[in-house]
């Protein structure tokens, strides 16, 4: 689509520009960038902001920053280290669980497949496709609330999920449109089309789509 077209190429070259949460955390907490410790930051973000999962992610990859030292981590101090993520005590289950089965399956490996990575249990379509567009660089769409809500705000799809936005997502870009969507999208929707308080005066798009 021309419309999709015009959006991401304009996007792509002001995404510098943004000074977005997610992109100053990443200078600030350094660790080793990974795609295990992408995977396991991946899995500690859910329904936690921005700064709490990546301080939890630095002092958790201070204690073991690959599968098989994870593994030799007591479920109690992996929690203490990942608090207060929302569930930390699940979360640190799941860390354990998933350090495990990427040693017995995958040799302590995190998969560069869709389908391996989501036969992890507790590795979700949206988590696999964040570990495959940050660690691998691959082509996909990792569809969460901010590429959810502008897709839907552009006109461009109409769902009611970011399940159904996935779906449709996948059936209309081209491999070279997804391409750093989701991290683009992010940095868009956290600094420039806000919820609630969107800058449309400083929208670099706002000739192209509708504006909340």
């Amino acid at each position: 689509m021309k419309k999709i077209d015009e959006i991401l190429k304009i996007l792509r070259q002001e995404y510098p520009k943004w000074r977005a949460p997610a992109k100053d955390l990443a200078q600030n907490y350094r660790y080793p960038r990974t795609p295990y410790t992408i995977l396991i930051s991946t899995l500690l973000s859910f329904r936690t902001k921005d700064e709490v999962t990546f301080g939890a992610a630095h002092r958790l990859f201070a204690l073991a920053d690959n599968p098989f030292d994870m593994v030799r981590v007591s479920r109690e101090t992996i929690a203490r280290a990942i608090y207060p993520v929302g569930f930390y005590n699940q979360k640190a289950q799941a860390v354990l669980d998933v350090s495990h089965e990427l040693i017995t399956r995958f040799g302590g490996k995190v998969p560069k497949s869709f389908g391996e990575l989501t036969s992890i249990r507790g590795v979700g379509p949206k988590t696999a496709k964040i570990v495959l567009e940050n660690a691998y660089d691959q082509s996909v769409v990792a569809v969460d609330t901010h590429v959810h809500r502008l897709f839907n705000l552009w006109g461009i799809v109409e769902t009611k999920t970011p399940e159904q936005t996935d779906k449709v997502l996948g059936e209309i870009l081209e491999e070279r449109q997804k391409k750093g969507l989701n991290r683009i999208l992010v940095s868009f929707g956290q600094t420039i089309c806000i919820p609630k308080r969107a800058r449309c005066a400083d929208c670099p798009i706002a000739h192209l789509v509708p504006c909340s």
